[in-house]
C-alpha cells in the first residue's frame, strides 16, 4: 500500500514539474513591459515619419522649355497665378529677355502653396542666360520680385595643338583636337600670305595656341581667341601672334611686328580656283588672242565676293561685257574691279564706303561669259597689273614702344605654349579686351 502511494506521489510531482516547465516557456514569449514601451516608441517614430512624408511645400522643380513654350505659359501650367506671372516676366525683363528662351533650356524654380487656394506662389527662379551668365529671381519679404544677372566663374586654360598635314589642314587639325572656330581664324589670318589650295601640301606642319573657358558645373567649354599659329611650308615658317596695341584693335602680327593684314586681299573669294590667269590668252567666246586684264576665279553662282580692301565704290552697275560690275577706289592710285556678278549685295551703290572683307556681291555669269566665275582686276596708276604677282606691304607695322610691348608679349606667349604642351599653363595673358602694356606683360 505504501509502495503504491509513493509511486503516485512521484508521478504527480513529475507531472507538476512538466506543467510548470510548459507554463514558463509559454509566458516567456509574451511581451515584457519594457518591450511594450519600445514597440510603442517605434510605432510613434513611424507615425512621425509618415507625417513628414506628406508634409506640404515648399517644392522645387526643374522645368524644361519645349516647342511652343513661353516663360508665361510654363509658369501658368505649373500653377502660378496669371497676375503673378506678369510680375515675374516684368521683373525678369530688366536683366534678360524671356523671348530668348530656347527649346531644351532648363529653369529651376522653388514655389509654395497659397493659403486658401489651389494655386502656388513662386519663391525663387534660376536659369542660364548664356555661357557666361546666370539669372536669378527671388521674391522679397515685401512680396516683390527682384532679378539679378551675375557672371559664372569659368576655368581659363590654354590649348596647344600641333601636327602634320596628310589630307588637309582642316581635317588633320580637327583630328588633332583643334577647335573649328580657331581653325577658321587661323586660315583667315594666313590667307594674306598663303594660298591654301595650292601652297598647302602633304608634309606641311602646323601648330596653334588658343585659350578656352569651361563651365565646370555644366561641363560646357567655349574657345576664346587664337593667340599664336605657325605653318611650315617647304621648310619656310609662317608665324603669327595675336596682339592688341594700346589704343588700337587686336590683330595678327609677324615675329617682326608687321601686321599680317595687307592693304588688299590676295583673293576676294573663298574656296575658289583660278580658271584663267593674267596675260594674253585665246578668248573663250570670240576665239582670238586678247589681253586678259585680270584673274578669273571659278566658283558656284551665289558665292559671296568680298571687297579686297577699304575704299569707296566708284561704280556699281551693268558695264558691257563685264555684266554686273563693281569698281572700288582704295586710294589715289589703286582700284579693284569685280565683274560678272549675279547680283549686288544690299547697300552697294556708287559712293558707298566699304571695308576689307565686306561682302559686296555674289558670283554669277552676267555679261560675256561661258559660266559662273568672278573676273577680278587690280588697277594701279591707271594700268592693269597681275593681282597674284604684286608684292603688298603690310597694312601697319609696330614701332617704338608698341614694338617693345609686342616682343615682351610674344615671349610670354611662347612660354605659355611650352607649358600648355606639357601640363597646362600657369601663366595668364592680359584680358584680350584690354591694351597690352609693359606692366601687364
Amino acid at each position: 500500500m505504501q509502495q503504491k502511494l509513493a509511486r503516485y506521489i512521484t508521478i504527480f510531482l513529475c507531472l507538476a514539474a512538466a506543467y510548470g516547465l510548459v507554463l514558463y516557456l509559454s509566458t516567456d514569449d509574451l511581451p515584457r513591459p519594457e518591450n511594450e514601451a519600445l514597440l510603442s516608441s517605434e510605432s510613434n517614430v513611424n507615425q512621425v515619419e509618415t507625417i513628414e512624408e506628406v508634409k506640404e511645400g515648399p517644392y522645387d522643380e526643374t522645368l524644361t522649355i519645349t516647342t511652343g513654350d513661353t516663360l508665361a505659359s510654363i509658369l501658368n501650367r505649373l500653377g502660378i497665378p496669371i497676375n503673378q506671372v506678369h510680375e515675374i516676366v516684368e521683373a525678369l525683363s530688366s536683366v534678360y529677355s524671356p523671348k530668348d528662351l530656347k527649346v531644351g533650356q532648363e529653369i529651376y524654380v522653388v514655389y509654395d502653396d497659397q493659403k486658401e487656394s489651389e494655386r502656388y506662389d513662386l519663391k525663387f527662379l534660376r536659369l542660364r542666360a548664356d555661357f557666361e551668365n546666370d539669372i536669378e529671381l527671388v521674391r522679397t519679404g515685401e512680396g516683390f520680385f527682384q532679378a539679378t544677372k551675375y557672371k559664372k566663374k569659368l576655368k581659363h586654360t590654354y590649348v596647344a595643338i600641333e601636327g602634320d598635314i596628310k589630307v588637309s589642314l582642316y581635317a588633320d587639325a580637327l583630328r588633332a583636337g583643334a577647335s573649328p572656330k580657331m581653325l577658321y581664324d587661323m586660315i583667315k589670318a594666313f590667307s594674306f600670305d598663303v594660298d591654301f589650295q595650292r601652297d598647302i601640301q602633304p608634309g606641311t606642319t602646323f601648330s596653334l595656341l588658343y585659350d578656352t573657358y569651361k563651365d565646370e558645373e555644366s561641363g560646357n567649354e567655349r574657345p576664346g581667341e587664337l593667340l599664336a599659329a605657325t605653318l611650315v611650308i617647304d621648310n619656310k615658317p609662317y608665324e603669327i601672334y595675336r596682339f592688341q596695341p594700346a589704343g588700337s584693335v587686336p590683330g595678327f602680327y609677324t615675329p617682326l611686328g608687321e601686321a599680317v593684314q595687307k592693304a588688299l586681299l590676295k583673293t576676294p573669294i573663298d574656296g575658289a580656283r583660278i580658271n584663267s590667269g593674267f596675260g594674253n590668252r585665246k578668248h573663250p567666246i570670240k576665239g582670238y588672242t586678247k589681253m586678259h586684264t585680270g584673274v578669273d576665279f571659278g566658283a558656284p553662282t551665289g558665292t559671296p565676293i568680298m571687297a579686297a580692301g577699304d575704299g569707296i565704290v566708284e561704280r556699281c552697275d551693268k558695264f558691257g561685257g563685264y555684266g554686273n560690275y563693281i569698281c572700288i577706289r582704295h586710294n589715289g592710285s589703286t582700284k579693284t574691279a569685280y565683274a560678272h556678278l549675279s547680283r549686288f549685295a544690299k547697300g552697294m551703290k556708287k559712293g558707298a564706303k566699304v571695308h576689307q572683307g565686306k561682302v559686296i556681291g555674289y558670283v554669277g555669269a552676267t555679261g560675256h561669259t561661258t559660266g559662273p566665275h568672278l573676273h577680278f582686276e587690280l588697277i594701279q596708276n591707271g594700268k592693269h597689273v597681275n593681282p597674284t604677282k604684286v608684292t603688298q606691304l603690310p597694312k601697319t607695322k609696330l614701332l617704338g614702344k608698341a614694338l617693345q610691348e609686342y616682343k615682351a608679349f610674344k615671349d610670354k606667349v611662347e612660354r605659355i605654349k611650352v607649358e600648355a604642351k606639357n601640363e597646362g599653363s600657369k601663366e595668364e595673358l592680359p584680358s584680350p579686351s584690354k591694351p597690352k602694356t609693359l606692366e601687364e606683360v
